[in-house]
């Protein structure tokens, strides 16, 4: 009787083991079958998504030589205006206009305005202000805590992108503005300086 018993305990052990699996991949099975045979009919149209970089429909790019004898202004720093019939008063409500200063030593590069260089006591300060139709370069020196800008002596060129449909701040999440090349990749503009 002792290994019936003992037999009749272990029967007992693997069919309470047995139900416990079963309570717990019933749960499972049972899901299945529901996600499985859940139709219906489908559904509505979801709302139009945001148009992204596809929806720009116009990008403009120009580099502006600024000759020396066109700069006006003093010791406190000059100024030039450049005329850009391209920045409408669309553009100037609901675009962007970056402008970068062509750097020619190598390797070379456009900078992002404002652009500020510090060499010990000289401080050198490029800005812009746009308006509907032209910007306003600006040009400034400061030597040893003191106003001293020089008449500018050579040619500087800028590059000016004016970009439709993107407020400067919606622009500056979708790609570091401060690099030319990125900016250019992103919107599809030709790198060359001889595209212009």
């Amino acid at each position: 009787m002792n290994i019936e018993n003992q037999n009749y305990k272990q029967m007992k052990t693997n069919k309470l083991r047995l139900t416990e699996k079963a309570i717990q991949i019933c749960p499972f099975l049972f899901l299945m079958l529901v996600f499985t045979h859940c139709t219906g009919p489908e559904g509505p149209m979801g709302k139009d998504g945001l148009n992204g970089i596809d929806g720009i429909n116009y990008t403009h790019s120009v580099i502006y030589d600024i000759d020396p004898s066109e700069w006006t202004g003093d010791l406190n720093g000059y100024d030039v205006f450049i005329d850009v019939p391209e920045i409408t008063e669309d553009i100037y409500y609901n675009g962007a206009v970056l402008v970068y200063r062509l750097i020619e030593i190598d390797p070379i590069s456009f900078n992002m305005l404002p652009y500020t260089y510090v060499d010990n006591s000289l401080t050198i300060y490029m800005d812009f202000d746009v308006y509907i139709g032209s910007i306003d370069l600006i040009y400034k020196e400061v030597s040893d805590g003191v106003n001293d800008t020089p008449v500018p002596g050579g040619v500087m060129s800028f590059k000016v992108v004016i970009i439709e449909g993107i407020p400067l701040a919606t622009l500056k999440g979708m790609v570091d503005i401060s690099d030319y090349g990125a900016v250019a990749k992103m919107l599809k503009i030709d790198k060359s300086l001889n595209a212009f």
